[in-house]
């Protein structure tokens, strides 16, 4: 081991346990590490710069948007509305029905925004049909991912790694080249959801149903200050207003502006108008609020004005979102979504205390009270996902042909490798943009450019593992200890370890390091090199025993008021059960000894050469 192997590993180590640890955003680790291994002179500048311009991150882009084209022509809610107009069928039909309808959707668009335009519908068809959300969140969040290793462009993963593959060891996949493979590891787990893992569901509600089943709804109630009031000149916290049990002092308008600092320290002037918000037993009280304050009627000058009934919205932070990392006093949400949080749902406990001071991660899920005519802020918002009693944004359905247009026509000239995939949908992504179908606006708006930051990051790291010989090295020890093994269990090891990983950290970045050891694995022992990509590719996606591991469990983990434990008693069986069934039929479908390695190897044994002696 030389010193630069050395230091590349150990950098690999700390870049691992800081993504697991979430220390540091997952994308600002990324791309401290290019600048890391740029500086240090284990990759060269142009090198280091070459991740921007790879193939990966531009084809991921460009699915983000293509996605957003999809479900903006409204082709997402119509396979919604086909879902809401089923009868009453039972637990397991539901299931088989919503299975396959989500699976085959993230085959042609990235699954992260597919849960996120099904979730809504989801958690309204649990309560048309009377069955808890929990019992079906997790399973419309496995669907997803079990349906974007069906095709290349179904998931990240796959395309990092087919990216890697290609330039670097000229190995190539096509469109549909694991679909086989897809299709037996979503029937086996699709069936296990349907007939056994719904038994190891919890059954839980959400904190909406949990708010209407205690009969509790709150009214917005508005107060004016009147001219002599014993309050005008003292912040509102100095008065009786912050000691009410029974109201929140909310905000406080004047000119009918809302002041941009907490209510609590508004010095209050004559005709300021103080909200509140209050169940509808306790707007009587406030309404004889000055008596109680005072000992005496009418000396605390304040009169009801208006009352609004309120709606319970429950919301959740969207991974792309700007209110991430913020609390909810610093953003003054209630001057922003007049609307106030009642409580915070995080990691299966609801957070009731101090909630202006917790600051909101992705995922969080906010249980809001607002005037029902407000709901209307939340159709355009990206940084807040509505998951009840949302109002839809009318689809773009004079867009409809032209989309599905589009992506047959991507489809089918990838499937044929007339071009590559990475220019078909950047030429996808202009032509739906000419004519309209998704706004410039909502391009970069649509592109979660974390992930598009993490795959530019990992991939520098993955050229400084090359360059330095860590990948070689590493992959020569893998080789010593399965030489004279079967390599199915080499198959088989590769698929656990990569998504034994994939539950900690991301599974782009497993997917890039791992990677050129699969190849060099595969070119010391003599074998092809695709069937341990491909276990690579499965295994980086099958994320299913923690919510932390992949985008759309981490989406319906507050959603769905589940606990870290639930993902694992039907996470664990689960991927399991992938394993068992990839180790099987991956051999089947890529041989390990096929014919066409014989062309294969060389090609890739004189890139690594060449590399070598750079």
């Amino acid at each position: 081991m030389t010193l630069p192997i050395a230091f590349v590993l150990l950098l690999c180590v700390v870049v691992l346990l800081l993504l697991a640890w979430e220390i540091l955003p997952p994308d600002v680790v990324a791309m401290s590490t290019l600048v890391v291994v740029a500086l240090t002179g284990l990759i060269t500048p142009k090198e280091a710069f070459a991740s921007f311009s790879n193939e990966a991150p531009l084809t991921v882009a460009a699915m983000f948007v293509i996605s957003a084209a999809i479900t903006k022509a409204g082709l997402i809610s119509d396979m919604a509305r086909f879902l809401g107009r089923m009868p009453k069928v039972g637990e397991t039909k539901l299931l088989l029905a919503m299975i396959p309808l989500v699976a085959i959707a993230s085959a042609f668009m990235n699954n992260t925004p597919v849960v996120v335009a099904l979730m809504p519908v989801v958690l309204s068809l649990a309560r048309q049909q009377e069955i808890a959300a929990s019992k079906l969140l997790i399973p419309l969040s496995y669907a997803a991912i079990l349906g974007g290793t069906c095709t290349l462009i179904g998931t990240s993963t796959n395309l990092v790694v087919s990216s890697i593959a290609h330039q670097k060891y000229g190995i190539e996949f096509s469109l549909f080249q694991i679909t086989g493979l897809g299709l037996i590891v979503l029937v086996g787990g699709g069936l296990f959801l349907a007939f056994v893992g719904r038994h190891l569901l919890p059954t839980r509600e959400t904190l909406a149903t949990l708010v209407q089943e205690t009969g509790a709804r709150e009214y917005v109630t508005e107060l004016v200050v009147e001219s002599g009031s014993s309050m005008i000149g003292k912040s509102a916290g100095e008065t009786p207003l912050a000691r009410l049990n029974k109201a929140r002092l909310q905000s406080v308008i004047r000119d009918g502006l809302p002041i941009g600092i907490p209510a609590r320290k508004v010095v209050l002037q004559a005709n300021d108008v103080v909200q509140f918000a209050a169940q509808a037993s306790d707007v009587v009280d406030l309404h004889d609020f000055s008596g109680m304050a005072t000992g005496a009627a009418g000396d605390a000058g304040l009169t009801v004005t208006k009352t609004e009934e309120a709606i319970v919205l429950e919301v959740v932070v969207t991974n792309n979102s700007r209110l991430a990392g913020r609390t909810v006093e610093d953003l003054r949400f209630f001057e922003r979504y007049r609307a106030m949080v009642l409580a915070v749902h995080r990691r299966g406990s609801n957070l009731m205390e101090n909630l202006n001071r917790i600051e909101l991660r992705f995922g969080d899920t906010l249980l809001l009270k607002m005037p029902k005519e407000r709901l209307s802020d939340f159709r355009e918002s990206r940084d807040l996902l509505p998951l009840t009693d949302s109002v839809i944004t009318p689809p773009r359905r004079d867009k409809r042909v032209l989309v599905m247009a589009t992506l047959v026509v991507l489809i089918g000239l990838a499937t044929f490798n007339i071009y590559p995939i990475s220019l078909l949908a950047l030429t996808a992504v202009v032509f739906l943009t000419l004519t309209r179908c998704v706004r410039v606006s909502e391009i970069y708006e649509s592109i979660d450019w974390r992930i598009v930051s993490m795959i530019i990051g990992m991939l520098a790291l993955g050229t400084a593992m090359e360059r330095t010989g860590a990948a070689q090295w590493m992959a020569g020890g893998v080789v010593d200890v399965v030489r004279g093994q079967h390599p199915v269990l080499l198959i088989a090891g590769f698929y656990l370890l990569t998504s034994v990983l994939t539950e900690i950290i991301s599974n782009n970045a497993v997917a890039v390091i791992f990677t050129p050891i699969a190849v060099q694995t595969a070119i010391g022992l003599g074998i092809d090199p695709m069937p341990l990509l491909v276990a690579v590719m499965f295994g980086a996606s099958a994320s299913f025993a923690t919510p932390i591991g992949y985008q759309t469990n981490t989406f319906v983990y507050s959603a769905g008021g589940y606990r870290f434990s639930d993902f694992l008693k039907v996470g664990v069986p689960m991927n399991c059960l992938t394993l068992i069934i990839a180790s099987i039929f991956i051999p089947i479908f890529f041989p390990l000894y096929p014919e066409k390695a014989k062309s294969l190897q060389p090609a890739a044994v004189a890139i690594v050469n060449h590399s070598s002696d750079e």
